[in-house]
């Protein structure tokens, strides 16, 4: 990070600059973020999860933008899209402008960050002219926030997996996933409390559950790495928790 007053690097979080000794930043001072999440493909049109500071979460849907106060000072925000996640870091020291959209053909989520310092400025101001602040989804207070589970837009992820000799969809939600049958239907849920550990198998996830109950569901090349790790953060995330 820079110090604002001299353009010394210093280390996150320090208020004060060993270089000019003067204050990075002004206590009590809010400033505005607002972000806009660019339209993406109809078949990506869930909602771009926003988790600030690990302690509120946003929503935000292709096309919207939405608008929240933070206090000047070091600021994380996580972006997640389904399994994708991406992590970025802001000296708040003025009102920020942040555009974010998931890019379907490289797979990542893309942001475009842009500081406001002058709002004397006839389009800066007009940025922030008539803006409503948005309300979290949910905060550290009301509950297991990061690892709870928001399903109003369904699972997080939807693959194609097998089980034994059974076809069908694995689906991936905060707390559990479900494997639905393709031949009769039937939903197997696993909670993932009640998950011991979760191994590779020959290109297969593998599920040890209490009372010796083992599930193993093979899932596609392309999506393995990204589904053992959202699988493995979730259930370390739930076990910690206990």
């Amino acid at each position: 990070m820079k110090c604002p007053k001299c353009g010394g690097l210093i280390k996150e979080k320090m208020n004060f600059c060993p270089f000019c000794g003067k204050k990075v930043f002004e206590q009590g001072l809010e400033y505005l973020v607002k972000i806009t999440c660019l339209g993406q493909r109809d078949e990506e049109r869930s909602a771009m999860k926003i988790f600030v500071d690990d302690d509120k979460l946003y929503e935000v849907k292709p096309g919207e933008t939405i608008c929240f106060a933070a206090k000047s000072g070091y600021h994380t925000f996580k972006f997640r899209h389904k399994i994708r996640n991406k992590t970025i870091q802001i000296q708040l020291l003025s009102n920020y402008i942040i555009k974010t959209y998931y890019n379907t053909l490289t797979g990542l989520i893309e942001t475009n960050v842009t500081g406001i310092d002058d709002m004397e400025d006839p389009e800066a101001k007009a940025e922030f002219d008539d803006i409503t602040l948005t309300d979290p989804v949910l905060t550290s207070e009301n509950r297991k926030w990061e690892i709870t589970s928001i399903d109003n837009d369904g699972p997080d992820y939807e693959i194609k997996a097998s089980s034994g000799f059974k076809e069908g969809t694995l689906s991936l939600f905060a707390e559990r996933c479900e494997f639905r049958s393709d031949n009769d239907m039937k939903i197997d849920v696993t909670e993932y409390k009640n998950v011991i550990k979760i191994t590779k198998k020959l290109g297969s996830v593998a599920f040890e559950c209490g009372g010796k109950i083992h599930k193993v569901y093979s899932i596609p090349k392309d999506t393995y790495n990204e589904v053992l790790a959202y699988l493995t953060n979730h259930i370390e995330a739930i076990n910690a928790d206990d």
